[in-house]
């Protein structure tokens, strides 16, 4: 009887104990992936050609700390990059980095470009779109030459007949075409939430669920809330950012308390890639607009709707592609 209580119980301790006790290997050559493992629960391994792979995928992951998190496990970026699979078994993370302050880390790109280049696989990253596949080779390609090559299909937008969406228009002014966007987002969100309150705070009311005294002076607030949220409408309808191209430049103008309305400009045939993807520096999951070159980047937008900033990053490229920017 007494073993009937024990063997199980070592059983049980045993396997408890394999799952944390073993050695796990990966080998990665020009060729194959080899992973191991070791333990007191048995020896698995798998081989895998790495002509099987899709990529090397850069990516970058918010992580939320809880209230009982350590001050190391606090919220945090997680910077990675990794071997892509079809079969999710056999994905191999290369690299992996955090950081608080929300800083990228700065050999994070070059790995990236150095392990595709190394294992001659296309490099990764996620956008609105989906993943996007290049070689490695066409990263610091202008993009007027990927365009023209081949390599990059444009559809043909017509700007004279476009409409950009919400929060966001397209204009004609002295041989540039003039991108504006509106940052009210956050302005139209509070109306909302005003209404909200006030349908539900009327309905209580109604109901008599709230006291009448309490309703009127909840009445006098709503001015206020309405004064407050058109000052931030105006404040931001006086102070759009706007993109400019010409057939030489693009320009990007914003607007900072301090500094008053900060100018940049990007030779046209610098850039390389036009996008749609989060910020690896900030918290938020909302996209930028991403306009890249050699060794910078302009980023805006990222309060626009979804739709809005594709339909900008399909006309941006129309415009390079179809020459229309000086038409």
């Amino acid at each position: 009887m007494m073993a009937l209580i024990v063997l199980p119980g070592i059983f049980v301790l045993t396997y408890g104990i394999s799952q944390y006790v073993y050695r796990e290997e990966t080998i990665i050559d020009r060729k194959s992936v080899l992973w191991r493992r070791r333990g007191l629960s048995g020896n698995r391994e798998w081989r895998e050609l790495i002509s099987n792979y899709q990529g090397v995928l850069k990516e970058h992951q918010y992580w939320h700390g809880g209230h009982e998190s350590t001050s190391r496990r606090s919220s945090h970026m997680v910077y990675s990059i990794r071997l892509t699979h079809p079969d999710p078994g056999k994905e191999v993370v290369l690299y992996r980095a955090e950081s608080s302050m929300l800083v990228p880390p700065t050999d994070w790109a070059e790995k990236w470009k150095r392990y595709a280049a190394r294992l001659q696989l296309p490099v990764l990253e996620k956008t609105e779109k989906g993943i996007s596949s290049s070689d490695v080779n066409d990263l610091e390609t202008p993009l007027v030459d990927k365009i023209r090559e081949g390599k990059l299909k444009v559809a043909t937008i017509d700007p004279n007949n476009v409409a950009l969406g919400l929060m966001a228009e397209l204009t004609r002014d002295d041989g540039m075409w003039i991108i504006t966007c509106y940052s009210v987002w956050n302005a139209w969100k509070s109306i909302a939430g005003v209404i909200i309150l006030t349908v539900g705070l009327t309905g209580a009311y109604s109901f008599k669920l709230i006291d009448p005294q309490i309703f009127r002076y909840f009445l006098w607030f709503i001015p206020v809330c309405v004064l407050a949220v058109s000052l931030s409408i105006r404040k931001q309808l006086a102070h759009p950012e706007q993109l400019a191209i010409d057939k030489m430049k693009f320009y990007y103008r914003h607007f900072q308390r301090q500094a008053g309305w900060v100018v940049d400009d990007m030779p046209l045939h610098s850039i390389t890639n036009i996008s749609v993807k989060s910020n690896p520096r900030h918290f938020r999951s909302a996209a930028d607009i991403v306009i890249d070159a050699k060794n910078k980047s302009i980023r805006f937008g990222w309060w626009l709707p979804n739709k809005t900033k594709r339909r900008i990053e399909s006309l941006l490229l129309s415009l390079i592609a179809n020459d229309l920017i000086d038409n």
